[in-house]
């Protein structure tokens, strides 16, 4: 733990706790009321969370556990990537497992929420659409041996730029995409619902301030580490391994076998997870999911 937030009153802990609980649930009924495309509003295949100005999540939804691991690597490489040049009104798209997006059907919307000219929290949003371009309908190609036959990959791009959408850019996301219409909706539902996010942040940073919410996530952060240590060291030290098949995806390559390795010590732990390539190519982001297997299990 490399927080020390000055001392916080257990009260207002809990208040702040459960304005950004109740935020992430907010955004997430403002996805499904809204949304177009049935992928959003019948089989709830999105993801809500929040993060700190470190981009480091603070808060996730009940939602998709491959969707939440992986928005934490992704939320610091497009954080990395745009660097200072982020501001209020702005809204950035992304989709690119090299810029550890998962899956390339799966967007995602980040809203950095600024108070008083100061960065202090990102509102993210992310959601399998229902079709992302390519040869085939709904961009699940067995026959894909690189990424560009995948479907359009999307690199960290502003879509909304200091409160004005940029139409261009829209335009050219939609004109690569099956299904428009749906394709619009649950872009616009995205919009809503980070924008939801930011206006409940806002009101809770103007109720008590930056530097009394910043000390309670702070030590919201601290209280799920000490959580997650005291989880650990009730395992005994030692090392533990176990093996998965995956079986052959079709192209007559073999199953392919998954070992793992978990070594504990204490309240510390490390995770080794080994696989032979049998794939000549792979357009999987092999990084952004190894990470929420890890850590969600």
């Amino acid at each position: 733990m490399n927080r020390c937030p000055p001392r916080v009153d257990p009260i207002t802990l809990a208040v702040v706790r459960g304005a950004l609980e109740t935020t992430q649930r907010e955004m997430t009924l403002t996805l499904e009321k809204t949304a177009r495309s049935s992928v959003f509003n019948v089989a709830h295949d999105y993801s809500n969370a929040l993060f700190n100005h470190r981009a480091e999540m603070i808060l996730q939804g009940q939602d998709i556990p491959i969707h939440l691991g992986g928005l934490m690597p992704a939320m610091k490489a497009v954080a990395a990537f745009f660097g200072d040049d982020v501001h209020a009104g702005d809204v950035i798209y992304h989709n690119d497992p090299v810029l550890m997006g998962s899956h390339i059907l799966d967007c995602c919307m980040y809203k950095p929420v600024f108070y008083q000219d100061q960065l202090v929290f990102w509102s993210v949003c992310k959601g399998h659409v229902a079709d992302i371009g390519g040869p085939v309908p709904a961009g699940y190609n067995p026959d894909a041996r690189e990424i560009y036959a995948e479907g359009l990959r999307i690199p960290p791009v502003k879509l909304w730029e200091r409160g004005r959408p940029r139409g261009d850019v829209i335009n050219f996301l939609l004109s690569n995409v099956r299904s428009r219409r749906d394709w619009e909706g649950d872009l616009r539902a995205q919009f809503g619902a980070v924008g939801i996010g930011e206006r409940n942040l806002v009101a809770l940073l103007d109720k008590y301030g930056v530097r009394e919410v910043q000390a309670c996530v702070d030590e919201l952060l601290n209280m799920a580490e000490r959580s997650m240590r005291a989880l650990i060291a009730s395992v005994p030290d030692g090392s533990y391994q176990a093996s998965a098949v995956l079986e052959d995806a079709g192209h007559g390559l073999g199953d392919l076998r998954i070992d793992a390795r978990v070594k504990i010590h204490g309240d510390h732990c490390s995770i080794r997870i080994d696989s032979r390539r049998k794939c000549p190519t792979s357009s999987t982001a092999t990084q952004a999911i190894r990470i929420p297997a890890c850590t969600w299990g």
